[in-house]
Formats: structure tokens, C-alpha cells, sequence
């Protein structure tokens, strides 16, 4: 009988090993599927009010419930379940900004000053678009913690350490075959390729929580005699999974109904869409930048940046015909608002950029040149608008002198520091130098 039982706990113990790892391996299969095939399907997966980021909140509901009963449950762990019941509560508040968006709460005044994201939550105080300390400062408290929890005291307590021990008695220790789930969301959190990492990892933080609550729930109830594990776990692995990724796809339906919501979830696609296309030519991923581009131009089909970027990717391509026909576009779009603009700097920049993307470099210096003045005269005239210090920058960049450029943007982010167009000029003018 014993010996019956050591190998139905090892076939347990097994089968929990396989169900983690396995649902760990469809979920980086299935980001990394969309991240190079399916770009738009990944936005969808990594924004605000979308099903991925509907479906962490699951994961974290799910930890919630279950950290509330093991608070009755544990004796030893009592206070650790309490304040990772009470932590998931805060993370599915904020995540959802208190549920501003689903009821239409307007943001008060403190966080619309406040607020990175002009947002009702509390972490957007610190962390938002643009790389701050305070936001560096979080993730690498949330990195240690990842992987100091979730790897380090795992294989410490297999060592017999002594002080592993003692905490032990008060901290639930990980079982290790979830330690991959805090060590991939631990290296997502680092952003390393700036590709919303970060909401990979909260998906993974999610799930990796609501199987360690799971793992306890079920050990209690089967030191108390309620339950025979079995194969208990690893279905209730694979149940939690399916109801988060139910209850996900019910909410993201219900939003996508709501005109109001969907409004703002249009709106952040379509931003999405716009910053995901240069992420992507940053890594030389043209079919998918031309895909978003396009995508983009649907709705501003006369942006002449977006036009010149989208030939940019056609050219990369070998694509000359759609190359000739965006960029031809761009120029006379350019030409058109140059005849009724003559004097704007940023229609002369953007002349400048056209020619130059077409091979006429002569035109494009001369409207370069035209730009430059006509910054540096504002700038002189009006110094008290941050936007003219800001435009300077701009065409001191596209003449090659980034260091001055870069003291323009820091000049408009002092006047004004809410600007996250200022701020982010200024921060990528720091990385390119």
C-alpha cells in the first residue's frame, strides 16, 4: 500500500510538473506566434481594456478568491494569504483604474495633474509611457523579488538551509515548477526589446500566483482529509486558466459593445498600432511595420510622417512601386500644405524629410535650412512657449546635431514637464548621443 502510494505522488507530482509547464509553453508560444506573424493580435494581447490585459486580471481574481480561503485554511501561512489577498486586491483595482472606464468616472483633478496616464490609479503616479527613477527604481524591486521568491528561496529551502527553513514556516516556499514563471516574467520585466514585455510578465506573475495558491489550497485539504489530490491540481491548473480566459473574453465583448468604452479602446489601438510600426523597424520587421502603417493610414490618410515611414518599409521590401506611390504621396501632400504654410517649421521639416526620402537632396536641404532658420527665429521671438524649443530640437536632429538638439528638449521638457511629447523627445535624444 505505502509503495502504491509513493507512485500515485509521484505521478502527481508529475503531472503538476507537465500541466505548468506546458501551459507556460502555449502562452510564450502563442505571444511569440503573434509577435512576428499576427503584430496586430499582439497589440491586442499587451493594451489597456484588451483581452490580454482582462485576462491577468482574472489571474490575479482568481489568487484573490483563493488567498482568501487559505487565510482559513493555513494556520502557518495565515498572515502571508492575507496580504496576497490583500495585494491582489489592490493589483485588479488598479489594473482596471477602479473601474473608471467600465462606469465612466471622470478623473479627478489631483490625478489629471498627477497621473502619468491622466488615469484614476495609483501606480501611474510613479510609472507610466516615459522611463523615469521612480519607474526603474519599481522594476528592479519587482525583478528581485521575481526572481528572489520565485527561484532563489525554492532552491535554498532544497539545500536544507537553515534560515530557509525558519521562513519557511511563515512563507510559503514556490514549488520549483513554477520558479520558470517568476524567471520569465523576471526577464520580461527588464524590457529588453521594448515590446509591452511588461504585460507579459504580469500575465505570468498572475498565473504563476494562482497555481502556488492552488498548490496550497489543495495540500491543506488533503492534510485535513477533505480532498484526495490526484489528479485535483492539474485540472484545477487547467480550470483556472479557462475560466480567466472566459471570463477575459466576456468583459473584453462587453467593452467592445459599450460605446463609450469602445471609443477609448479604438483610440488605444490605434495609438498601439502607430507605436508598435516603429518598434518594429527598429528590428528590421518591414512586413509587419508596412502592415501597421497601413493599418494607421486608414484613419489618417494624409499623415505625411506615417505616408513616409510606410515607403520606407515598401523600399526595404523591394516593393518600388508601392514605394514610388507613398512616398510620391507624401510629397505632394508636403507641396500642398507648403503652399498655404510657407513659414511653418513643421511643414518645411517634414518638405525636408519627403525630399530627402525621395532622393532629391538639394530640395531637402533647402527646406531643412528653411526650417532651421525659422525655428531659431522663434525661439528667439517667443522663448516663452516650450513647443518652439521643442521644434528647434526637431530640426537640429534632422540636421545631424544631436547634442543641441537635445538641449532644446530638455529646455521644452523644464517649461513643460506634463508633455509626454516633450519628454520622450528628450529621452530618445539622450540614447541616440
Amino acid at each position: 500500500m505505502r509503495q502504491k502510494a509513493r507512485a500515485n505522488q509521484r505521478r502527481q507530482v508529475t503531472l503538476e510538473e507537465v500541466t505548468a509547464t506546458l501551459l507556460l509553453t502555449a502562452v510564450l508560444g502563442l505571444f511569440a506566434v503573434c509577435v512576428f506573424y499576427f503584430p496586430k493580435l499582439y497589440i491586442l494581447a499587451t493594451y489597456e481594456d484588451m483581452p490580454g490585459e482582462w485576462t491577468q486580471v482574472f489571474f490575479f481574481g482568481a489568487t484573490l478568491v483563493l488567498a482568501a480561503r487559505l487565510v482559513w485554511r493555513s494556520r502557518h501561512y495565515r498572515v502571508f494569504f492575507a496580504l496576497l489577498a490583500l495585494a491582489c486586491f489592490y493589483v485588479v483595482g488598479e489594473e482596471i483604474s477602479w473601474g473608471q472606464r467600465l462606469f465612466a468616472l471622470a478623473t479627478p483633478d489631483f490625478f489629471q495633474r498627477h497621473n502619468l496616464q491622466q488615469e484614476l490609479n495609483l501606480h501611474n503616479l510613479l510609472t507610466g509611457p516615459v522611463v523615469t527613477w521612480q519607474k526603474r527604481a519599481v522594476e528592479v524591486v519587482l525583478v528581485t523579488g521575481l526572481l528572489g521568491y520565485g527561484l532563489v528561496y525554492p532552491l535554498v529551502r532544497r539545500s536544507s538551509n537553515r534560515l530557509a527553513g525558519r521562513l519557511a514556516d511563515h512563507v510559503p516556499v514556490p514549488p520549483l515548477y513554477l520558479s520558470p514563471y517568476f524567471v520569465v516574467a523576471a526577464l520580461c520585466e527588464v524590457r529588453l526589446f521594448s515590446f509591452n514585455e511588461a504585460e507579459v510578465a504580469e500575465l505570468l506573475v498572475g498565473m504563476a500566483l494562482a497555481f502556488l495558491s492552488l498548490h496550497y489550497y489543495h495540500l491543506f485539504a488533503k492534510e485535513g482529509g477533505r480532498l484526495h489530490i490526484g489528479r485535483g491540481l492539474a485540472i484545477a491548473m487547467v480550470g483556472v486558466v479557462l475560466a480567466s480566459l472566459g471570463g477575459a473574453g466576456t468583459i473584453s465583448w462587453y467593452c467592445w459593445q459599450n460605446a463609450a468604452i469602445h471609443q477609448g479602446i479604438a483610440k488605444r489601438f490605434h495609438n498601439g498600432n502607430k507605436k508598435f510600426a516603429e518598434r518594429y523597424t527598429r528590428y528590421g520587421g518591414w512586413a509587419n511595420a508596412a502592415l501597421l502603417y497601413e493599418t494607421v493610414l486608414l484613419k489618417e490618410p494624409e499623415n505625411r510622417q506615417f505616408l513616409r515611414s510606410l515607403a520606407a518599409c515598401y523600399k526595404e521590401l523591394g516593393d518600388d512601386q508601392a514605394f514610388v506611390a507613398a512616398s510620391g504621396k507624401a510629397v505632394r501632400l508636403d507641396m500642398a500644405f507648403y503652399g498655404r504654410h510657407p513659414r511653418h517649421v513643421p511643414v518645411n521639416l517634414s518638405l525636408s524629410k519627403s525630399f530627402r526620402l525621395v532622393g532629391n537632396q538639394e530640395k531637402a536641404r533647402f527646406h531643412l535650412n528653411q526650417a532651421l532658420a525659422q525655428s531659431r527665429d522663434k525661439v528667439l521671438l517667443e522663448p516663452y512657449h516650450a513647443s518652439n524649443f521643442y521644434w528647434y530640437g526637431k530640426c537640429l536632429e534632422a540636421n545631424g546635431d544631436d547634442v543641441a538638439a537635445r538641449r532644446q528638449f530638455a529646455r521644452a521638457v523644464t517649461m513643460q514637464p506634463g508633455s509626454e511629447r516633450f519628454r520622450l523627445a528628450y529621452q530618445l535624444s539622450r540614447h541616440s548621443s
